[in-house]
């Protein structure tokens, strides 16, 4: 018996050995091309006794015709902008690099300080932490901020739109107009009040937007938005679960494969939405539009939701 669960125990350091690849399991094409995008390792390919991972097939046929070029970009890239300890900098070296065409603030601790309505939207900012600082009316537009970390700082009026924001880190920051429209938040995590926020055509793929049950002895923190637009927003595979989009513009939005559950979705419109596959166990739906809403029959728990939704079918 013993025997069998030492054996079990090897099994199972083997496979877990089969999913350990190269770069911290990001995507080794994608950081070639100056991305991190995080994988689960499920798709790899072992090149010279390494085994690196991609968020794809076609990815990983891409690596196989010049695996030493891609390789040589992605090491260059990852070296250079893997998480690593941030260095603090003051106010009077942050006004200085900003003017600067090649302004760098990649894995720099910009905690606490003052960026109220100063234009950032040339700088590079990868693993930048932001912690309570200032950006009331920033202009962050199309940024380069990946894997920022946003927790408690100031981003009313702040533009962030067509922002890059993979696996950011935004916990309960001060929003209030804030315009997140068509920026990249794959993966990223946030929870706050957001209020009447702006991410229509936002990207949110594989974001954690749900229940953060870590931090309950805080009391319930989740994301909650109340008139918030999301038209047009691609949420696939998100983790919403009791979130809330209260009165929300969430028209031809992306939700398959979404956990919703115990969501509220009061009053929210989801003409044209898409919610293949998604789990809507114990939500309330009362009062929201589902006009058009597309792969309804396939939504997980609909016969538990609450309240009663227009244009879904219910009696």
């Amino acid at each position: 018996m013993l025997l069998k669960r030492y054996w079990f125990s090897f099994l199972f350091f083997i496979a877990h050995l089969a999913y350990a690849g190269e770069f911290g399991n990001y995507c080794l094409l994608s950081l070639s091309e100056g991305r991190f995008l995080q994988t689960d390792c499920s798709v790899s390919s072992s090149y010279q006794s390494k085994v690196y991972c991609f968020g794809s097939e076609v990815s990983k046929e891409i690596f196989l015709k010049t695996p030493d070029e891609f390789i040589k970009k992605a090491s260059v890239f990852y070296e250079k902008n893997k998480e690593v300890d941030r260095k603090k900098i003051s106010q009077e070296e942050l006004l200085k690099e900003i003017k600067s065409p090649d302004c760098d603030f990649s894995n720099k601790d910009l905690g606490y300080l003052d960026m109220n309505d100063l234009d950032l939207s040339h700088c590079k900012m990868i693993n930048t932490s932001f912690f309570g600082a200032n950006l009331i009316g920033a202009n962050l537009s199309n940024s380069n901020m990946q894997r920022a970390y946003l927790n408690l700082a100031r981003l009313e009026k702040a533009n962030l739109s067509g922002a890059n924001l993979t696996e950011a880190i935004i916990f309960q920051a001060i929003f209030s107009e804030t315009n997140f429209k068509g920026a990249n938040l794959t993966r990223a995590r946030m929870i706050g009040t957001l209020g009447a926020v702006n991410m229509s055509g936002a990207t949110i793929k594989y974001g954690k937007f749900g229940l953060d049950v870590g931090n309950q002895p805080m009391g319930q923190m989740k994301f909650d938005s109340v008139a918030g637009k999301f038209y047009k927003a691609n949420f696939e595979g998100a983790d919403l679960n009791i979130a809330s989009f209260t009165f929300a513009d969430l028209r031809e939005a992306n939700l398959r494969n979404t956990n919703m559950y115990r969501a509220d979705l009061i009053q929210a419109d989801l003409t044209g939405a898409d919610l293949t596959n998604a789990d809507l166990t114990d939500a309330n739906v009362d009062g929201a539009i589902f006009t058009n809403v597309k792969g309804l029959s396939t939504v997980k728990g609909f016969s538990t939701v609450k309240g009663k939704c227009l244009d879904c079918g219910m009696p």
